[in-house]
């Protein structure tokens, strides 16, 4: 329990670097959704600006409070106040390609370098090279037209000096400005050299779209309008419902004395047929189709896992046997059994390797009924736009996980080709942090043996001493204080804040002080797991 064929929307990006900057940061301002109520606990950062904190270069990063207002940096800034804005020299304002407001924004460190943009149909067919030219240091913005072939959208391909990033777009005429760099067939292209733009603002929340917006200077007031991107309309009532319309369907659970039978529900949103989702019990089990049988008898499966692959087709699993690296997957654990007369459900969803698919689970008792996994809203907006978050959300050394298995997982930041992970270019990220209370770990935080010394590095609320006391003080303890500075688990992290109750296996010992979604409990009369894409 402790350890753990459709073309992507949002294909590998490559990550630049960041920089620090001596400058002080001083910006601020409101969060709202479309209707003007403010939004709480909304991640806002900045993309590449970091300041060191003593164990390293830590990003600007804060969460908006109950008015929906944030600040970063130090010194006032009021919000609604008019601040000017300050003059910054031009930086690499964008890691990568971004496309924002209807623009491709691009930066170039280098004095000169190579750029071409090519534009592909979804389907993945070539269309035609845009540009492929060599351009000056600065910061870019491209307007594309493609009215005179078709509105529909498009993949761009963006590769600069040989790295590539391929960005969903659907091109549209923003304005005359900049010049014309190709006028053919349909398309029209116009490429802008911009004022000095010094970094990027970033704002997430869970159920909602994307902020992002260049600045050009770090201070002053920046607010933010986002729209939910979910159609779930938090009526968590009709997920209860008894009926085939709701989330839970309890009325066709299958529940048997002296039995422990799992019902499995497909809650794709109609992406994937139940022909089309497969579940093994552990690692040798045989495939079964969903549409063939979608309960489980495991009142004596001791311990294991219950694999559930979606858009799976067995003809399909080479590369990876049972469970390819190019299809979507992920497991449950569980210990199951009787216990003094009684039928007893050990067992969690789990993040510990990798996100996967969408999961939750829902367990009966007599007495006691409880759902841990991920949040209802995820299981009702695209899977591109979860990647995209997690791009969005989380500092620079982290959002390579988004891109380096997608569309089918985002892997745990120990693997191997992560920038934190052994031999990454972040891979002494957390050593500093955890060598400053005696704790000695290999890229990224493991060889930690003790699950309180381990939990408390990766949530970055370690004290002196404290994991030797008889009772781990207040700091180590309470989900409240965990993940508010870095160095943390910024992926496990972004986990939590969309999990149920915020419960979720995010590292191998995410239960200590009850941070998991590990659950065990008695006298069980049915569980169910739904399962998403």
């Amino acid at each position: 329990m402790k350890r753990a064929a459709a073309v992507s929307l949002m294909l590998a990006f490559f990550v630049g670097f960041a920089f620090s900057q001596a400058a002080t940061v001083n910006m601020c301002g409101t969060v709202t959704d479309a209707g003007g109520k403010p939004l709480a606990d909304v991640v806002v950062r900045l993309g590449q600006t970091t300041y060191n904190n003593g164990y390293g270069q830590a990003p600007y990063l804060v969460s908006t409070d109950a008015n929906g207002h944030y600040q970063l940096g130090t010194g006032t800034c009021n919000v609604n106040a008019i601040i000017p804005k300050s003059t910054l020299a031009s930086g690499d304002a964008f890691s990568r390609p971004l496309y924002v407001g209807g623009k491709v924004l691009f930066s170039l460190p280098q004095a000169t370098a190579s750029v071409r943009m090519s534009i592909y149909t979804l389907a993945g067919r070539f269309v035609r090279d845009l540009m492929n030219s060599n351009l000056s240091k600065g910061n870019y913005s491209v307007s594309i037209d493609t009215r005179g072939i078709s509105s529909q959208y498009y993949l761009l391909r963006v590769t600069i000096n040989g790295e590539a990033t391929v960005m969903r777009i659907q091109p549209a005429f923003h304005s005359t400005d900049g010049a014309i760099v190709q006028n053919s067939s349909g398309i029209h292209m116009r490429l802008e050299k911009l004022a000095a733009v010094v970094d990027t603002l970033h704002a997430t929340l869970p159920g909602y779209g994307i902020g992002v917006t260049p600045v050009t200077a770090l201070s002053g007031q920046i607010d933010f309008v986002l729209t939910k991107n979910t159609t779930w309309n938090g009526d968590t009532n009709a997920f209860w419902g008894g009926n085939t319309a709701a989330f839970w369907d309890t009325l066709h659970v299958r529940k048997q004395a002296g039995h422990i039978w799992y019902t499995i529900l497909n809650r794709t949103g109609g992406q994937w047929a139940d022909s089309q989702i497969y579940w093994a019990i552990g690692d040798g089990g045989a495939p079964v189709r969903l549409s063939d049988s979608a309960h489980i008898d495991f009142t004596t499966n001791a311990s294991g896992r219950l694999y559930i692959m979606v858009g799976y087709h067995p003809s399909q699993s080479a590369p990876g046997g049972l469970r390819p690296s190019n299809q979507a997957w992920d497991f449950e654990e569980h210990t199951n059994g009787i216990l003094n007369g009684s039928l007893w459900f050990h067992g969690n969803t789990t993040r510990v390797d990798a996100y996967g698919i969408p999961m939750a689970y829902r367990i009966h008792c007599v007495g006691f009924d409880t759902v841990r996994g991920e949040q209802y809203h995820v299981y009702f907006q695209t899977r591109a736009s979860f990647f995209a978050e997690f791009e969005n959300e989380v500092p620079y050394e982290f959002s390579k996980l988004g891109t380096m298995q997608a569309p089918y997982k985002i892997p745990n930041p120990g693997v191997s080709g992560s920038d934190v992970g052994p031999g990454g270019k972040y891979s002494t990220y957390s050593d500093k942090y955890c060598q400053s209370f005696g704790i000695t770990q290999t890229p990224y935080l493991n060889g930690i043996a003790q699950p309180c010394r381990s939990a408390a590095c990766y949530r970055h609320v370690m004290t002196q001493g404290g994991c030797d006391a008889a009772t781990a003080p207040v700091q180590m303890t309470v989900d409240t204080n965990f993940y508010k500075a870095a160095p943390c688990s910024f992926y496990s992290y972004f986990l939590h804040r969309r999990a149920i109750d915020g419960k979720c296996y995010g590292f191998p010992y995410d239960d200590f002080a009850n941070g998991s979604s590990y659950i065990e409990h008695g006298n069980v009369t049915w569980v169910e797991i739904a399962v998403g894409y």
